[in-house]
């Protein structure tokens, strides 16, 4: 039985570059499910849908964006909005065959019009090449939990740099439900085997809420909110309308 009282630092098969194949879009596409059944997209929209029906144009920073399935709901949200909204992103990975991938994707799901409000590009999330302010919000779904205590810090501290308006943090709750959960999921349905490790890994990599509230605060950031999502998601935001 693992334990629970500490985050591993054991690393991801996503987290490996040198794959390049299936087993990495396979897992990439299951994964645009798993945000769907299990809260991914709800819990974010929690934060950022009211500030974005509060202003005509918004400015996004999507860190380790994946395939770029948040992007997506995001820009395809906006125009279903009555008036639609004007969203831009800018989505970022530092795995390039992940942002190639992802950019073949969106064309194939989004017209060509909702497809340039996402721009996809290669970079770092522990050293981000954007000046200060260059957003209104910076965000992250799923993706903080890949990194060390400090260096989540540090990603955290240049989000809310980079942004005006604030941060948005959605991840995981490191809790046995969630593990073994996610572990009966991905063995009984068929998942990939990138999945089927990553899945209960990334749980196992997640937080508890007073290890977000210490990178918060490590972090200077003022005024944030730390809220728990059904089932096992933290959102920390720095974002009021």
């Amino acid at each position: 039985m693992p334990s629970f009282k500490i985050r591993t630092d054991q690393d991801e098969l996503m987290d490996d570059f040198s794959i390049t194949d299936s087993r990495l879009t396979s897992a990439l596409e299951q994964l645009r499910l798993v945000n769907q059944w299990l809260s991914g997209y709800s819990t974010t929209m929690a934060a950022i849908a009211p500030f974005l029906r509060s202003r005509q144009t918004t400015r996004i920073l999507d860190l380790g964006t994946g395939i770029a399935d948040f992007p997506e709901y995001i820009v395809r949200w906006s125009r279903q909005q009555s008036p639609p909204l004007d969203v831009e992103i800018v989505a970022i990975d530092a795995n390039p065959v992940t942002v190639e991938y992802a950019r073949t994707a969106l064309k194939g799901r989004l017209s060509e019009s909702a497809n340039a409000k996402i721009k996809l590009e290669v970079a770092d999330a522990l050293a981000l090449p954007y000046e200060d302010d260059s957003f209104d919000i910076a965000m992250g779904a799923m993706f903080l939990h890949h990194f060390a205590q400090t260096k989540a810090t540090a990603i955290v501290k240049d989000m809310q740099r980079v942004s005006r308006c604030g941060i948005v943090i959605n991840d995981l709750h490191r809790h046995p439900l969630a593990y073994y959960g996610i572990y009966a999921l991905t063995h009984l349905l068929p998942a990939s085997p990138m999945v089927q490790n990553d899945g209960p890994l990334s749980v196992l990599r997640g937080f508890k809420k007073e290890e977000l509230e210490e990178i918060a605060q490590a972090a200077g950031l003022e005024n944030f909110s730390l809220r728990w999502y059904f089932p096992f998601r933290w959102l920390l935001t720095t974002v009021t309308v």
